[in-house]
């Protein structure tokens, strides 16, 4: 049983900053720090800035207000829940492949410590503090748009991993891509880089262009990049249409970098939807940047509370 002064450490690890918190059960930041994640160093320098950062954190607590009661770690890469290994991973980080996160910082620490996918601990955090207004025992889908396509399924109120631990990575997916008359991984058309691809299919020969600059060029009205925003929200909505299918879940999250631009197709990606009958609602990712801590933070108040 947790009380109100129990605290759980939290790390978000990215591949640009690692931010790590201090969160009460109720989901109050009660301190944090960010530090250049400096990923091209390699793992080895990655776990040396996580524990910079738990360091710094631990200083800020007041033991006599504070008991830390465990660690939550959110990462990239294909996570095994169990043990908190990097079971896969890109190469963003080098070395990343293998880490025994969970292992190692409990040792560490000596803390109860959890790991798992960003994605799943974004979708936690959301179902959390997002102020979603889920029934108890929600089923929830969460699609990270970002310069992948990642994501995470809970049902029943509970995150699903998989056997592999591989449930949610979406954009792993394939589907048919008619300009290159083959198939494609689903983030290839789908996810911030996505946009940029689709931009370029109508575009031959023009320089690789980032989603963001197409959304750019759509605010100018140019109209190859409008054409290319609308047939990436037709495979977006593909994309809902299957879940809503296969899943039928209570909600549908959309987080990601990409929603900042959503005021430039939100209305029309919730048209499309609705001609679609795609019947879930689909709502915006609320926390932001405080989704993967968050959640990470939520993961030990669970775990420590299941094993009271």
């Amino acid at each position: 049983m947790t009380t109100a002064n129990d605290i759980a450490l939290a790390v978000d690890i990215g591949g640009t900053k690692i931010r790590a918190a201090a969160i009460d059960s109720m989901g109050k930041l009660i301190a944090s720090t960010r530090m250049p994640t400096d990923a091209q160093h390699g793992a080895a320098h990655v776990l040396e800035v996580i524990t910079s950062s738990l360091d710094t954190l631990q200083r800020e607590l007041d033991p006599n207000l504070h008991r830390i009661i465990g660690l939550g770690l959110s990462s990239a890469g294909v996570i095994e829940p169990a043990t908190g290994r990097v079971v896969n991973a890109a190469d963003q980080i080098p070395g990343w492949k293998g880490t025994p996160l969970g292992e190692l910082f409990a040792a560490k620490l000596r803390l109860s410590t959890f790991a798992d996918n960003d994605a799943n601990c974004a979708l936690v955090g959301e179902a959390w503090l997002g102020q979603h207004l889920l029934p108890p025992n929600a089923n929830v889908v969460m699609l990270t748009l970002g310069t992948g396509l990642g994501g995470a399924v809970m049902l029943n109120g509970r995150l699903i991993t998989g056997v592999n631990h591989v449930t949610g990575h979406f954009g792993l997916c394939q589907m048919w891509d008619a300009y290159s008359a083959t198939n494609v991984s689903v983030e290839y058309l789908v996810s911030g880089t996505g946009l940029g691809n689709v931009y370029q299919q109508r575009h031959p020969g023009h320089p690789k262009t980032a989603g963001e600059a197409v959304i750019e060029l759509v605010s100018a009205n140019d109209p190859l990049a409008i054409a290319a925003l609308d047939a990436w929200l037709d495979h977006l909505v593909l994309q809902l249409h299957n879940l809503y299918w296969m899943l039928d879940p209570h909600l549908i999250i959309i987080g990601g970098g990409v929603i900042d631009s959503q005021a430039r197709w939100w209305p029309q990606l919730l048209a499309k939807l609705n001609a679609k009958k795609v019947a879930s609602p689909i709502k915006q990712a609320r926390l932001g940047n405080d989704a993967g801590i968050s959640g990470a933070a939520k993961m030990v108040f669970d775990q420590v509370g299941m094993a009271a």
